[in-house]
C-alpha cells in the first residue's frame, strides 16, 4: 500500500520559541520548563497585568491611542476571550488592583492635578474617587481590607473604604533626586496573601540611570525591614504566589544593560533564579508577571521591542512524492529572505483525520529539512507554517 504526500506552504511568523502576532500580548509561562504559550496579542500597549482571584480573567490598562490620556482599563478571559473595555475618558487610567473578591478594580486616574486612586466595580459601573492625598498616589495592591499603596516615594497602608492611610517605610533619602530616572524612595508595594508582609522596591543607588533597586520585605505594621535581594540591579514588580512560599519579580536591567527577564525566589529571598534569559529571544520585554490561581504558570505582559513581521515566504517539497508504509518523507524547504534560527512548524494530516506536528530549524541559509515517518497508510498532507 502507498501513501500520498501533497503539500502546502504558509506564510511565516518570525518570533523564535515565543509566539509572535501582535507587537504586545498576554502570556503564560511554565516555571519548570519555559514554556511559554501565546493567550492573546494587540497593536497597543498592555501593561498593569493582573488576574482576578478566580483565575479566570485579566484585567490590564491598554493604551488605545498614541497619546498617555488614550490608556483605558480593559478585561479579558484567561482564555483570550471575551475582550471587554470599561472606561472611555480623556485622561490616563492605568495600574490595577482587583479586590480579593473579584467584585471591585482600584486604579489610578489622572482626571484633575494628580493621580488618584478610584474603584468601580468589575463590569466598569458605580466608578468613583477612593482615595486622593493631595499629591501623585501610585502602585495600589488590593487583600483582605487593606490597600497598599506609594505615596510620597514611601509605602503607604489604608483600609479599602480609604480611611485610615499611614506609612509604614521611611526611605531615609526619599524624594532625593540623583542620578537615576526616578527620586530615591520605594516603591510598587505587593502585600503577601495573609496581608500581614508587604514586599515592595527600594531605589538603593543610583549608580546606573536605570536605577539601582533592591526588593525589600516589612510587616504590614512598619516592622521587621528586610533587604529581600542585595544585587542592586534594576529590579521590582515583586508578586506573591497564593501560597504565599514564593515571590516573582522582574530583573530589568543589569548596570547598563537591559534585560526584562522574569526571576523567582523563596519569600525569605532564598534560591533566587533567573527563568527566562534563556528562553526569551533579544529584545522580548516581559513585565507585570502575576501567578496563576494554582501556582502553576506565570502569566505577564510581553512585548516584541523593535521586531516586525516580516514580508516572508516558505517554500516546501517531500521527496518522494509517494513511499511505502515503513518508509521515510524527506521534507525540506526555504524562508524568503532567509532567516537563521528559525522555528518552522510541520503539520501533517493523514487518514481519519490525523494530525502530527513536528518542527525544525532553520539554517544559516535560511533552509530546513526533515525526515517524517508515516505511521498509518493512506493520503497524507503536510502544511508548513
Amino acid at each position: 500500500m502507498l501513501l500520498i504526500i501533497t503539500t502546502a506552504a504558509s506564510t511565516f511568523a518570525l518570533g523564535g520559541p515565543i509566539p509572535y502576532l501582535e507587537r504586545y500580548g498576554i502570556y503564560s509561562l511554565e516555571p519548570e520548563t519555559g514554556e511559554v504559550k501565546l493567550i492573546c496579542t494587540s497593536q497597543w500597549h498592555i501593561t498593569g497585568l493582573r488576574v482576578n482571584s478566580e483565575g479566570d480573567q485579566f484585567v490590564f490598562a491598554q493604551r488605545m491611542g498614541e497619546n498617555d490620556a488614550s490608556w483605558e482599563i480593559c478585561t479579558v478571559g484567561s482564555d483570550g476571550e471575551g475582550f471587554e473595555r470599561l472606561t472611555e475618558n480623556d485622561y490616563m487610567d492605568v495600574y490595577l488592583a482587583w479586590s480579593p473578591d473579584g467584585g471591585r478594580i482600584a486604579f489610578l486616574s489622572w482626571p484633575g492635578d494628580t493621580l488618584d486612586i478610584y474603584v468601580m466595580n468589575s463590569d466598569g459601573a458605580n466608578l468613583g474617587l477612593l482615595y486622593d492625598s493631595g499629591y501623585h498616589d501610585a502602585d495600589p495592591n488590593w487583600v483582605e481590607g487593606s490597600i497598599a499603596f506609594t505615596r510620597n516615594f514611601q509605602i503607604w497602608v489604608m483600609d479599602d473604604d480609604g480611611t485610615g492611610a499611614h506609612n509604614i517605610t521611611d526611605h531615609p533619602r526619599a524624594g532625593e533626586w540623583g542620578e537615576a530616572v526616578l527620586p530615591f524612595g520605594d516603591y510598587d508595594p505587593r502585600m503577601s496573601p495573609d496581608g500581614e508582609v508587604v514586599a515592595f522596591s527600594r531605589l538603593v543607588d543610583d549608580s546606573s540611570p536605570h536605577g539601582n533597586y533592591d526588593i525589600y520585605r516589612v510587616g504590614v505594621d512598619g516592622s521587621g525591614l528586610a533587604p529581600l535581594t542585595e544585587t542592586g540591579y534594576s529590579q521590582g514588580f515583586a508578586t506573591w504566589s497564593h501560597a504565599g512560599d514564593r515571590i516573582a519579580f522582574i530583573v530589568s536591567a543589569v548596570g547598563s544593560e537591559g534585560r526584562y527577564d522574569i526571576h523567582v525566589m523563596d519569600s525569605d529571598g532564598g534560591n533566587a533564579r533567573d527563568l527566562t534569559s534563556g528562553v526569551f529571544p533579544p529584545g522580548f520585554i516581559a513585565h507585570c508577571e502575576v501567578f496563576s490561581e494554582d501556582d502553576s504558570l506565570i502569566y505577564f505582559a510581553g512585548e516584541w521591542w523593535g521586531w516586525e513581521v516580516l514580508d516572508s515566504t516558505i517554500s516546501c517539497d517531500v521527496q518522494p512524492g509517494q513511499v511505502e508504509v515503513g518508509g521515510t518523507v524527506s521534507v525540506s524547504g526555504r524562508i524568503e529572505p532567509p532567516v537563521e534560527g528559525a522555528q518552522v512548524t510541520l503539520s501533517f494530516i493523514g487518514p481519519d483525520d490525523f494530525h502530527s506536528m513536528e518542527v525544525t530549524t532553520t539554517d544559516g541559509e535560511g533552509s530546513f529539512e526533515y525526515i517524517f515517518e508515516p505511521p498509518e497508510a493512506g493520503s497524507w498532507s503536510v502544511e508548513s507554517s
